[in-house]
């Protein structure tokens, strides 16, 4: 009985007009060319890092399939606008170290970051363009550190740069 209840939910729910996605393959797109990630902020070399992901995340999370700028359906530009960090709880000095002439360590930070995302049609039709932020946090106790904080910060940003294209997310 449940499974006739999920199938009339689903085909009246498909009988109204909604549809999942951001009809991407409705307006023709079905192949993208990938636009090495630019960088605009002062974080040198994070754009490495979201590349490296977002090569790998788009075959995963989206229906698009990767081509060569000349045989697709459009072209996927991102930039890495903003990349800050923060602290937020300084530790102790080092009591080994005489006069602390080193900094106080970080204990907890957070790294903030923000893209921009346009999927342009070969026609040059702009089909997304929009902003995507993310953020993320380490400490210093658990083993985190910045190092950790920028590759966890480039996959998320990846990841809803991905979400972006399969989605109206």
């Amino acid at each position: 009985m449940s499974r006739a209840l999920l199938l009339a939910a689903l085909l009246s729910w498909a009988a109204c007009g909604y549809t999942v996605g951001t009809g991407l393959a409705a307006r023709g797109i079905r192949t993208v060319a990938f636009q090495v990630v630019g960088n605009e902020s002062y974080r040198q070399r994070l754009e490495v890092e979201i590349n490296r992901f977002l090569s790998r995340e788009l075959p995963v999370t989206t229906d698009l399939q990767l081509a060569r700028r000349s045989e697709a359906d459009a072209v996927l530009q991102v930039v890495l606008t903003s990349a800050a960090e923060r602290t937020a709880v300084i530790g102790t000095r080092d009591p080994s170290d005489p006069g602390n002439r080193n900094f106080p360590r970080v204990r907890e930070g957070e790294l903030r970051g923000a893209v921009h995302l346009r999927l342009v049609g070969s026609d040059g039709t702009v089909h997304i363009d929009r902003q995507l932020l993310d953020r993320t946090e380490f400490r210093s106790p658990l083993g985190e550190n910045l190092t950790s904080a920028r590759a966890e910060l480039a996959e998320d940003l990846a990841r809803k740069i991905a979400l972006a294209l399969e989605s109206d997310f």
